[in-house]
């Protein structure tokens, strides 16, 4: 963690440091699921697809859980489940027959989503390929001869966005600025009396931008204020 810090004439001792967040858990992502002509999106439960116990059972979008498959689908042919973790997205697809399956497409939208990058993959016919574009995963299968019974896998790293760096400056008049790159949308600034992980707290003063940048100023600085950007 890079740390700036800046004391003014009253020994007031500020500190920054960029976070960078290292989970989904928390975040919302829409999820669809297409086959062949990809029209329907069959992870939307309106489809009827979507059996109970995936958080998709409710809605398309949803907030990623630790402990909880995020999105299913099963229309008695084959399961097809998209689960994300703290950094990793695991697609597998259960056929419950045996012949070809047609191809299928997800898309996954976060704006969390900073890297995208294949761990492993056991989907026939030259595997399931993936891209990340913005906020957007793609993967792609093009489809294949499958076994009733086996399970095929693709597991993805999906690196969460680093937060921009902060820089602080004091003022003539004995404020303290802090400033980071805008527009940064979805990263908050925080502060602590000290850095333990616990007890940050969203600043409340009022942010703007100037130059391109995003600023806050913190006027007249009292005390040891520890100040860094959250996602989300």
């Amino acid at each position: 963690m890079r740390i700036a810090a800046l004391a003014a004439v009253a020994m007031v001792l500020v500190t920054s440091g960029p976070v960078r967040a290292t989970t989904l858990v928390g975040t919302q992502v829409a999820g669809a699921l297409y086959f062949v002509g990809y029209t329907p999106n069959y992870f939307d439960p309106t489809n009827s697809f979507v059996p109970a116990g995936y958080l998709n059972f409710a809605g398309n979008t949803v907030t990623i859980s630790s402990n909880a498959v995020e999105f299913g689908y099963d229309d008695g042919t084959a399961t097809i489940t998209a689960d994300f973790t703290g950094t990793h997205l695991i697609v597998t697809d259960n056929p419950r027959d045996t012949g070809h399956h047609n191809p299928i497409q997800l898309l996954f939208t976060n704006s969390a989503f900073g890297s995208l990058a294949t761990v492993s993959d056991s989907f026939p016919s030259g595997g399931m390929t993936g891209s990340l574009s913005g906020s957007v995963i793609t993967l792609n299968w093009v489809g294949g001869n499958v076994t009733s019974g086996e399970s095929l896998q693709v597991v993805c790293n999906v690196n969460t966005r680093a937060a921009p760096p902060l820089s602080i400056q004091l003022t003539s008049t004995n404020a303290v600025v802090i400033s980071w790159p805008g527009p940064s949308t979805d990263f908050h600034l925080q502060q602590n009396s000290d850095l333990n992980p616990t007890n940050w707290v969203n600043v409340t003063a009022t942010q703007t931008n100037a130059n391109g940048q995003n600023q806050v100023i913190v006027s007249p600085p009292l005390g040891t204020q520890f100040y860094r950007l959250k996602f989300p």
